[in-house]
């Protein structure tokens, strides 16, 4: 099955602007980070889709996707990725997932496990601290009283490595935009499902092929937080980007992608177990 192009999709009680690119081979399905949009894949897909139809999605809240009032769960946007890959008849796919996406790849692989041939979790955490579940309600606030633009420059100050801005400007720009044009009530409602986050007990579950990555200068989600998953998740491979922070993929892409492909391409050559 093929379907190209821009269409919004019916998932778990909700709509969501979903994009195809490529034609035919595997699925895979692409789930961005909080305060992002599935614009944030542009170079992954261009990488892929002439091998793999490139399934992304603009997650609840974001982008062109409706962004119902009140707080979410990371059960129900587990759900929406499910209800997506339902909805356009997708029996399995590989995942790659970043941030709050790479929360979603974890329940993926927990609660659906069928569902996903191969996995790579990105920048992303598997448990909260207190510290980090204050870190997100204190932001909700921010924006609920200033609205989105209230966080627009602290995020893109707590995303980036040291020297972005001077070294490649227009990503600075890229992240602003992507951060600007969310829903405050799709960030809230996003930020009360990731203050609750409680996957650690259970990533010894895992038994999909999967890759954790960060970047080395992720504050977010910190490479000592990433080695944690990886000793976690059985037989995982296990990757840190050099002078990049927490929208790895957008700073470095040509790494970040390249990485992605392997996984992907060594599962369907059978050099992983899938």
């Amino acid at each position: 099955m093929s379907r190209a192009g821009d269409m919004q999709v019916r998932s778990n009680g909700s709509s969501f602007n979903c994009r195809v690119d490529g034609a035919r081979g595997p699925w895979v399905l692409l789930s961005h980070g909080l305060a992002t949009d599935l614009g944030m894949w542009d170079e992954l897909a261009d990488a892929l889709k002439a091998r793999y139809r490139v399934l992304r999605y603009d997650a609840r809240g974001h982008g062109g996707s409706v962004a119902p009032e009140g707080d979410y769960t990371l059960d129900q946007l587990v759900a929406d990725a499910v209800g997506i890959l339902d909805a356009l008849e997708v029996a399995q796919a590989h995942f790659c997932g970043l941030s709050m996406g790479g929360m979603v790849g974890l329940g993926l692989m927990l609660d659906h496990p069928a569902r996903i041939r191969s996995a790579v979790i990105a920048d992303s955490r598997h448990t909260t601290t207190p510290e980090f579940t204050k870190a997100w309600h204190d932001r909700a606030a921010a924006v609920r009283q200033g609205g989105i633009a209230a966080i627009v420059t602290s995020t893109v100050e707590r995303w980036s490595s040291a020297g972005l801005a001077a070294r490649n400007p227009a990503v600075i720009a890229r992240m602003e935009r992507m951060v600007r044009n969310t829903s405050p009530a799709g960030y809230c409602g996003c930020a009360a499902a990731l203050a609750r986050l409680d996957y650690g007990h259970r990533l010894g579950e895992i038994r999909t092929p999967a890759l954790v990555l960060c970047g080395t200068e992720d504050h977010g989600a910190p490479p000592e937080n990433t080695r944690q998953m990886h000793a976690m998740i059985h037989g995982s491979r296990y990757l840190e980007i050099a002078q990049a922070g927490h929208i790895s993929n957008i700073e470095k892409p040509a790494i970040f992608n390249a990485a992605v492909e392997k996984l992907f391409d060594d599962v369907e050559q059978g050099r992983v177990a899938g």
